[in-house]
């Protein structure tokens, strides 16, 4: 039977491995996770161990790259194509998307495909041609491998269960469960913060079609995230799922004590003793700092960049009385972001002529996830990380308010 929650295989000939890595990285910014072989560091690939996988339930549907290579290919004629073929048929949920290359049609494609040992069902697999190597051009094949992925999980979850996901920018994702969605950026954030062409042509645009796809597909299921991810990240995700959307969503928070507190909106709130203190500045810039100081103050370290920050018109400084927690609870996670969200409305309508908000944080990953669900449609944010190794705010994603209606009661 196949895992709904199983890896794309992905078939491609070795002379096109720089077009299969456009895929395999489009692929994993949208939450899939791929398997693809290394074969191309060995001279011949070994065939039994492509077989054994193309059988492994592990294994949850294929994407196929078709240039005029794999004409020539046994491996991909005789052992991938019918492998992926003979899953397809086991009518279990098994899908097959064909991405025919960029210098190729799909009619093209078609006469390549028909050299495959048994039948190929051109008229069942979907195909979606590649018009160019490049990221942009790839987030069709991803948008159509995550709306399967997304409307399989939906026929096959009962109706309370959650759809797991998962966002890591620090590690690799390792978990006692597998997540559906496997958002993996890991890689971006391994010699640094990625830059900002890379947040704004690449990550924000996953980020917005993963999770507008989640919210499609949800069905009045919880989304439940977990992960190692810097704050800027979980604060993104929150952000492009704010609370007016509808849907039920949870960060499974870490406790110091084991376990998980199920970070989430819809908890009651429980006093935080956080407070807010504003102060207006001769600053001559359209820009209020917010600076939320939970774990720690982040004033020290935010000094130390000063220079490099606008002439802020005023700032806002959100501190507990409390000298520190001994583990935040959710109830404790929902004060501090509902109270985030009406100190930054008191402080916009004495600076109105604010136009950014720049947003330094010391805070549990999961409250700044709650955070960013409760700040769409205030002003665009301008992210802040800490660098632990030079003691620095770095700038993280430009965040850009959208307009969003609230979902219907899903109980109507």
């Amino acid at each position: 039977m196949t895992e709904i929650t199983g890896n794309v295989f992905l078939s491609y000939k070795h002379e096109q491995k720089d077009v299969a890595t456009v895929l395999q990285e489009s692929l994993e910014d949208h939450g899939i996770p791929v398997w693809r072989d290394i074969f191309d560091l060995r001279p011949e690939p070994l065939r039994d161990e492509i077989r054994d996988k193309l059988t492994s339930p592990d294994i949850a549907c294929g994407v196929a790259l078709i240039s005029e290579g794999v004409a020539g290919s046994e491996v991909i004629l005789e052992d991938e194509l019918p492998g992926l073929r003979r899953r397809w048929d086991a009518g279990d949920g098994f899908f097959i998307v064909l991405v025919p290359h960029p210098d190729l049609s799909a009619t093209d494609a078609k006469p390549i495909l028909e050299k495959a040992s048994g039948p190929i069902n051109l008229k069942s697999w979907k195909m979606v041609p590649l018009e160019a190597a490049t990221s942009e051009a790839a987030r069709s094949i991803s948008k159509t491998v995550l709306q399967e992925r997304l409307r399989q999980a939906d026929e096959e979850l009962s109706s309370d269960e959650p759809i797991e996901c998962s966002l890591d920018t620090r590690d690799s994702p390792a978990y006692s469960i597998d997540p559906l969605v496997v958002i993996d950026w890991e890689k971006h954030f391994d010699v640094g913060l990625p830059s900002r062409s890379l947040w704004e042509q690449r990550l924000l645009p996953s980020l917005e079609t993963t999770t507008d796809f989640l919210n499609e597909y949800a069905s009045g299921r919880t989304l439940r995230f977990r992960g190692k991810s810097h704050l800027c990240s979980s604060f993104a995700l929150g952000y492009s799922l704010p609370s007016v959307r509808g849907t039920s969503t949870t960060w499974m928070q870490p406790s110091r004590y084991g376990g998980f507190h199920e970070y989430t909106l819809s908890k009651s709130k429980e006093d935080s003793t956080i407070k807010g203190k504003f102060e207006e500045l001769d600053g001559s810039d359209n820009d209020l700092a917010v600076l939320v100081n939970v774990l720690n103050d982040v004033s020290n370290d935010m000094e130390n960049v000063r220079n490099e920050l606008p002439d802020f018109n005023a700032e806002l400084r959100l501190t507990p009385e409390v000298d520190s927690y001994d583990d935040l609870n959710a109830g404790q996670a929902v004060d501090i972001a509902t109270t985030f969200r009406s100190e930054i409305r008191k402080a916009l309508q004495k600076v109105s002529d604010t136009e950014t908000i720049h947003l330094f944080m010391a805070v549990p990953t999961g409250l700044a996830f709650l955070m960013g669900q409760e700040s769409n449609a205030l002003r665009q944010f301008q992210t802040y990380c800490h660098m632990k190794d030079t003691g620095e705010y770095k700038q993280g994603p430009l965040l850009q308010s959208q307009s969003y209606t609230s979902k219907p009661d899903q109980s109507e």
